[in-house]
This record gives C-alpha cells, sequence and structure tokens, in this order.
C-alpha cells in the first residue's frame, strides 16, 4: 500500500511498507480500528509510534485513566496494560526495529519503557518544528501515511547515535556469552548493548517473548491441544509455569483468556488479530 488518502480522507486499513532509507529502523504501519470500550492490551515487546487517526485511548494507572495525545512513541512494556477506546477509533501504529528508538528520538530504548510519551518531549528544536509542521498538516485534511514517512525522515538522528544491536529472532534462544562471541563483543558490552536497543535485559526478554510467541499463535486456534500440551510444546516446566506467564504478560488466567477469544468478546481484540497481519507488523517474535 502506498499510504495515501483513500476516499473520504480515510487511510486505507492494513499494513503500510515504509520508503528504503526507514527500513533500517522500523519494520511497517498498521492502520486498523478498535471496538470501543475497555480491553486489555498484552505486554509488548515492540516500541510503537502511536497516531490516534479517529476518537480516542486513555491508559490506565494506578486506576487513573490517562488520555493519550494524537501523537505518541509508546515503549515495550513488561505487563498487561488496561486501556479504553471511544467507539469509532481507529489508529496508526508504526513498529519500530530495536534501536530504532534512538535512531528516530535520540533515546534508548529502556529509557522508555512502561512509558508512552509525546513525542515533542523527546525532540530538538528541529525535531519539534518538523513535528508542528505535521500536525499543522493533518489537522484540516487528516493522516496519510506518507506525511508520517515524512516526518519520520525529518526528525531521525544523524550518524553519530550509537549503532544499534539487532540480534536475528533465530539466535535469541543463544546464551548471552554465546551471542557475545558471535557480535565479537565482551559478555558486560553485550548485555549493555542489548539493554540499551532492546529496553530490557536479555533474559527477561526470552521469557516474555516465550510468552508473546505463545499468545500470537491463538489468533484462529482452538486449543484442541490442551493448556498441558502446550506448555510442552513451547517449552515451559509444566502447565503452572505456563499459567503464570499467561497471566502475568496478559492479565488472564488461560481459561480466561480462551473463553474471551472463543465468545468473540471485543475486550479480546488483540487477539482475534488477524496472524498474517500480526507477523507482519511485528515480526516472528509476536506482540
Amino acid at each position: 500500500m502506498d499510504g495515501h488518502l483513500s476516499g473520504g480522507g480515510a487511510v486505507v486499513d492494513g499494513i503500510h511498507l515504509p520508503p528504503p532509507d526507514l527500513a533500517d529502523c522500523l519494520r511497517n504501519a498498521l492502520v486498523t480500528g478498535l471496538p470501543g470500550g475497555a480491553y486489555v492490551l498484552p505486554a509488548a515487546l515492540h516500541p510503537l509510534l502511536l497516531v490516534i487517526l479517529e476518537g480516542g485511548i486513555a491508559v490506565r494507572r494506578d486506576g487513573v485513566a490517562y488520555p493519550l495525545p494524537p501523537l505518541s512513541v509508546c515503549g515495550g512494556t513488561r505487563g498487561a496494560r488496561e486501556a479504553t477506546a471511544e467507539p469509532g477509533t481507529r489508529i496508526l501504529t508504526v513498529s519500530l526495529l530495536p534501536g530504532g528508538v534512538r535512531a528516530l528520538f535520540g533515546v534508548p530504548g529502556r529509557a522508555l519503557m512502561e512509558e508512552a510519551v509525546d513525542p515533542a518531549r523527546l525532540l530538538d528544536r528541529a525535531g519539534r518544528g518538523a513535528l508542528a509542521r505535521f500536525d499543522d498538516a493533518r489537522r484540516p485534511a487528516g493522516c496519510a501515511v506518507s506525511g508520517v514517512w515524512e516526518l519520520l525522515r525529518e526528525i531521525r538522528r544523524g550518524s553519530d547515535s550509537p549503532p544499534a544491536l539487532c540480534v536475528p529472532p533465530t539466535l535469541l534462544d543463544l546464551s548471552a556469552d554465546a551471542l557475545a562471541e558471535r557480535f565479537g563483543v565482551g559478555l558486560r558490552q553485550f548485555e549493555r548493548r542489548f539493554l540499551e536497543s532492546y529496553g530490557q535485559a536479555l533474559r527477561s526478554y526470552r521469557r516474555q517473548l516465550r510468552c508473546s510467541r505463545l499468545l500470537a499463535s491463538l489468533a484462529g486456534s482452538d486449543l484442541t491441544e490442551g493448556w498441558a500440551a502446550l506448555a510442552v510444546r513451547e517449552g515451559y516446566a509444566d502447565q503452572a509455569h505456563l499459567c503464570r506467564d499467561v497471566r502475568r504478560f496478559t492479565g488472564y488466567a488461560p481459561r480466561e483468556l480462551q473463553a474471551g477469544i472463543a465468545r468473540d468478546d471485543p475486550a479480546f481484540w488483540p487477539y482475534r488479530v488477524d496472524p498474517k497481519i500480526l507477523a507482519r507488523h511485528f515480526g516472528p517474535t509476536g506482540f
């Protein structure tokens, strides 16, 4: 998709591929609608740029609802997050690659963990000017994905930013020592660079990654094999181990999650996203 405005001023739903000059720091954009009402987002491995095209979203923290600005930079999260969407809400999310937060906004991924901030707080004077021009352009005409790409080009930091550490997903099961050797650095340097790029330490990232892959596999699945068999297949010590992680990263016990998905409850919409769309937007690491 080219990301231009469609009839009626709405951006076309679905995946929008980035231009080649941005492909090293982000994966793609996804435009989609949200059901109105309350829901619980699973823990997120990936930082995102969130653009609210229509409606509004509020996230809850310590029992208080905080409305999100129309444009937010959202870091990864280590646990489930309660949120509410107004009826008719539509969003555009840009999935950032490891190191993408630093390349675009000049801060390490760990600085945004658990946060959703207005990008103006992260940008220098020139970047804030580009953001103001973007806001002015989209107010009368809506937001084209091409406008988002242009904004990201303008705010992107120079080549003086430290290089990102991007570990191929197929290697994430290796030990930290083995990964450090593959990257040709010492163990402490590897651990520091991983934390800067991914937002959390390798051990905690891998724990969340395992559950994230499991959750991504639930979309469109009737789970006929049962949770015990699923625990074995996904490398958990036992079903109780799986249950602890599912509750930690989704806010639900496995049977609650299974029942909510099965009865088509709107609050469980994240788990009914087309698996192919989910894989394209976030890659093989899941949510």
